[in-house]
């Protein structure tokens, strides 16, 4: 038992080595992956952004979370931080692509993670992504309803203002996909005075404001002046300026404006190209995304799995080890309350002895009654229960029996009892037969309880 102790205090003494190895690798996954997403960030920062840069700087990020995923509970705040950024740097890519297949379970994920460790800013921004994106892709307004309010808590119009914006803008569309066009029209030209009032470039706002007048009903010919901002803006994504260019052949050709319709219609024709290239290029981000999520997930389910199995383990070996100690804290207490039971028995057994030596040397009279008297002072019954089981032993045979059983030698009961050896020994010969004990000393233990 000592040994099976040594064995789980050592056991216990080299749990932190494990846990020190493990942080350390870690550690050393994170700072590789750090080296990857700061070459995706590398990537995703060129001035003008190229489509090339794009398509190398997602396997980037994709190699970064492999590194940093594993199970939530084993992860540092930092990892968790980390892969949350990567995730969204992944939506980035996706949104400019417009890979509408992949970019929602990339910004969920990085929500996922950053739940876990909650940064005030990444939250505003996150939520804030979820609800423009769902309204880019969807008109279910109570999923991009939810994601408002969940944007709203984290939204302050001083510190956050790109999130806030996003969130006014996704609100304009909700509104829109429930018809309420006056109100979606308002929150707009609201974000734009917003936006006017701390001096910052609105002609993008402008261009998505046009776009709204242009799908609601009586006011085409309004978005005209918007629209016409997409001129002024030479870094916006080519296929959306084709699609604006559309918008404004029809316009035109309402105001009977035929060249600049024409003109504007020229234009528009590239849109198929670009559009078959996108679909390439989706096609590509989602294939490189969509194996990494199989293999993700495949990855934390043999992990979760490995540690349930760890879990189990564990309680079984305590379950065991609290059986053991109690098992060991049992037999002990045996052990010892049959040991203290002995000992008084001893004494017990002594203190009868020596009062049957003393009645023998102090009274000569009546030797037997007054053995028989003490011996039901120690043990009250014994002797009655005996009688009733031998009850054809004389009371010469039944003292024999009782100072056998305090181990008085044969030539000691005959001086006690004042009887000859050869007597006692017959008596005991007699009783040994017909009671069929092997040792009169035990004859009458089994009546003392």
């Amino acid at each position: 038992m000592k040994k099976l102790f040594v064995i789980i205090s050592a056991l216990f003494f080299m749990l932190p080595l494990f846990c020190c190895n493990h942080k350390q690798e870690h550690s050393e996954a994170y700072l590789k992956a750090l080296s990857y997403y700061e070459e995706g960030i590398n990537l995703t920062s060129d001035t003008p952004l190229k489509n090339d840069s794009l398509l190398k700087a997602l396997p980037k990020f994709i190699e970064a979370a492999r590194l940093l995923e594993q199970l939530p509970e084993d992860m540092s705040k930092e990892e968790i931080s980390l892969v949350s950024k990567t995730y969204h740097e992944m939506y980035k890519i996706m949104f400019l692509k417009m890979s509408f297949n992949t970019m929602i379970d990339a910004l969920k994920r990085a929500l996922y993670y950053q739940e876990m460790n909650i940064d005030s800013n990444m939250m505003a921004i996150l939520t804030a992504d979820l609800a423009v994106t769902y309204s880019s892709i969807t008109n279910d307004t109570t999923e991009i309803m939810h994601y408002i309010r969940l944007a709203e808590p984290y939204l302050d119009t001083t510190d956050y203002i790109e999130p806030y914006l996003k969130v006014k803008s996704s609100l304009s569309l909700a509104l829109y996909y429930i018809e309420d066009d006056d109100s979606s029209l308002l929150v707009e030209r609201e974000r734009m005075a917003f936006k006017n009032r701390r001096g910052l470039d609105t002609r993008k706002d402008s261009i998505a404001l046009g776009m709204s007048l242009y799908y609601t009903p009586g006011y085409k010919l309004e978005a005209k002046p918007y629209l016409l901002k997409i001129f002024k803006i030479k870094e916006f994504p080519e296929i959306q300026r084709c699609v604006i260019m559309k918008y404004l052949a029809d316009i035109y050709e309402e105001e009977n404006n035929i060249d600049s319709m024409n003109l504007c219609n020229k234009y528009y024709e590239t849109y198929f190209k670009l559009q078959e290239d996108r679909q390439l290029d989706d096609a590509y981000l989602s294939e490189q995304y969509d194996k990494y999520e199989v293999e993700r997930d495949a990855k934390l389910n043999t992990l979760r799995k490995q540690k349930n199995k760890q879990e189990r383990i564990i309680l079984t070996s305590i379950i065991v080890l609290v059986i053991l100690l109690a098992s060991y804290i049992f037999v002990f207490n045996k052990k010892q309350y049959n040991k203290n039971i002995l000992e008084q028995e001893d004494i017990i057994y002594n203190a009868l002895r020596q009062h049957v030596v003393t009645i023998y040397h102090k009274q000569k009279d009546n030797i037997y009654e007054n053995i028989l008297k003490e011996f039901n002072t120690f043990y009250p019954d014994a002797l009655e229960k005996f009688k009733d089981t031998y009850p054809y032993l004389t009371e010469s045979q039944q003292a024999i029996c009782m100072l056998s059983f305090l181990s008085f030698r044969t030539k000691e009961i005959s001086l006690i009892l004042n009887l000859r050896e050869n007597t006692v020994s017959k008596y005991r010969n007699y009783i040994t037969k017909s009671t069929g004990v092997k040792s009169l000393d035990d004859i009458i233990r089994p009546f003392i309880n």
